[in-house]
């Protein structure tokens, strides 16, 4: 009889090719004078190894504590965020792989989700969803220079559902 294989926990794993360098792209998701125009709309400062941030949502009145672990130039960003739970925070990190004719494939992960199995599931729902406008947000602004609204507009205001 073959033992039963562990379940794993539910992640978050999506990645797109965006036709600009892995440095246009990594200074497009640390710095905040250029993220803020796409996704959040404020930061604290800008990304950096070791830095505790506070990145805003200010059309929804929301604010996550964003802590960066690792941030090693034109190739990854790490950081934990309290997205979902203060207690039990998310890890994510950005890999910026370099590509053909100076074009660059990010790729997104996010794990560590708590809670129960429905909890989690929720979680990476929501987090794919978030990262897959964020990912889009990102190729538009950088290879057409279009500022989609995708963050400002999956929730507005006084729609009724």
């Amino acid at each position: 009889m073959v033992a039963p294989q562990p379940i794993q926990p539910p992640s978050v794993d999506l990645g797109m090719l965006i036709r600009r360098s892995p440095h246009d792209v990594f200074e497009a998701l640390a710095d905040p004078s250029i993220t803020s125009k796409f996704w959040y709309t404020k930061s604290s400062g800008r990304m950096a190894e070791g830095a505790e941030l506070t990145w805003e949502w200010e059309m929804y009145g929301v604010a996550r504590t964003i802590r960066v672990q690792k941030f090693d130039p034109d190739s990854s960003i790490q950081f934990t965020w309290d997205n979902y739970n203060p207690d039990q925070p998310t890890t994510v990190e950005f890999s910026f792989t370099p590509y053909e004719n100076d074009s660059t494939y990010l790729h997104i992960t996010e794990s560590g989700y708590g809670g129960d199995l429905q909890a989690q599931i929720d979680g990476v729902r929501d987090s794919t969803a978030g990262f897959a406008y964020l990912v889009a947000s990102v190729k538009a602004a950088l290879e057409h220079d279009v500022t989609l609204r995708l963050v400002l507009d999956e929730n507005p205001p006084n729609l009724r559902r």
